[in-house]
């Protein structure tokens, strides 16, 4: 079973000079947006999905996703953007994606008297996540959190990464207000220590 193309939909004829017609995500069932959304998205962060259904579910959209012949671009790229639209960047958004986010948003976000949160979190995180911050901040306020990071001293790593969950939350209401961009879940890559 192959799935049509939206040029050949417009023209039964498969002329190439017609326009592709536009998806629209309210028109394909359900079941087929979870599949194709499961299946875009990197295993880990399908797997998490997953967690938050019943077996049923499961079962169900498993089905849909062997029965997943061939996803057409456009139908995949509708279907993203409505599961991104209800929420997907804000859900899936961690500390380390601070990465791909625009240095004025990573500015915007930081507010000297949080210094302290500041600076325990990039102390558990890894040197790119810290350049980035640093390079994102004005000299004043950079060369203040380097001093109280370096000034810090022993502490847990249970407490970095809580200070990194409290500030990624913060993103995450930033990003409600739209007062920031959040970047692409599937962009995703590692940051190694």
């Amino acid at each position: 079973m192959t799935t049509p193309t939206p040029r050949a939909a417009a023209d039964p004829a498969g002329d190439a000079s017609a326009p592709p017609l536009a998806v629209e995500a309210g028109a394909i069932p359900p079941l087929r947006k979870a599949a194709i959304v499961l299946v875009s998205l990197e295993q880990s962060l399908a797997s998490q999905l997953l967690q938050h259904l019943d077996r049923a579910a499961v079962e169900a959209v498993t089905w849909e996703i062997a029965r997943l012949e061939r996803i057409d671009p456009a139908e995949q790229e509708a279907v993203l953007e409505e599961f991104l639209g209800q929420g997907l960047r804000r859900l899936c958004f961690v500390f380390e994606d601070l990465l791909r986010m625009d240095d004025r948003d990573v500015r915007g976000a930081y507010h000297e008297e949080d210094i302290d949160a500041w600076a325990l979190a990039l102390a558990g995180a890894a040197p790119p996540v810290r350049a980035k911050v640093f390079g994102s901040l004005d000299p004043a306020s950079a060369a203040s959190l380097r001093a109280h990071l370096e000034g810090m001293g022993p502490f847990r790593l249970s407490d970095a990464e809580s200070a990194q969950v409290d500030l990624a939350e913060r993103f995450r209401r930033l990003h409600d207000r739209g007062a920031v961009r959040l970047p692409e879940p599937s962009a995703r890559d590692e940051v190694l220590v």
